[in-house]
């Protein structure tokens, strides 16, 4: 039902940028079901202040399967699913713009795990991902690495859905209903 994503990538923007870590945790919405995690080769140089802020380097990549590779095992583990986020316009313009590069055509409801908190714990001085986690008591293993936020926002989203007792994440998903699918 949910594919909570977390990206690592060269730069700020989508169109100049690429891929250099994608992590999925699968979620049903009751507990979670599994997870995908691959560095990606993103063939440009990885800014330094990025390297300095991840651990991945130009070498970590130099042999890592590039996204197009890899494109058809994301899609599938997106396909039909809600994609999930903290800060979900990043990583979502990300996937989308690599997977319809590799001839896949994402167009999946979007959930974002900071938008979602602020509805249901308001008044919190901050809401990024170091801060609810350790507000919350959820552990962040590595930290600015694709697997160690994806768990840490799964676990996140998790508390989320068990504290929805308003609806919040239905009325999120009604404001752009859309669908999953690839061109033929």
């Amino acid at each position: 039902m949910f594919a909570i994503v977390d990206i690592e990538t060269t730069g700020l923007y989508a169109g100049a940028n690429g891929i250099t870590e994608i992590a999925i945790v699968l979620h049903n919405g009751v507990e979670i079901e599994g997870s995908y995690n691959t560095l990606i080769n993103p063939r440009m140089p990885i800014q330094k202040y990025v390297q300095g802020l991840t651990g991945i380097t130009d070498a970590m990549v130099q042999k890592a399967p590039l996204f197009s590779q890899v494109a058809p095992n994301i899609y599938n583990l997106l396909h039909n699913r809600i994609f999930v986020a903290h800060n979900v316009n990043f990583d979502y313009s990300f996937v989308k713009d690599h997977l319809a590069a590799a001839g896949y055509l994402l167009n999946a409801p979007k959930i974002c795990t900071i938008r979602l908190a602020k509805k249901l714990f308001p008044g919190l001085p901050k809401y990024g991902l170091a801060t609810l986690t350790k507000e919350w008591n959820i552990p962040l293993n590595g930290h600015h690495r694709a697997l160690g936020d994806a768990q840490a926002t799964a676990l996140i989203f998790d508390l989320l859905l068990k504290n929805d007792r308003f609806g919040e994440i239905q009325k999120m998903l009604k404001k752009k209903p859309s669908s999953t699918s690839r061109p033929t």
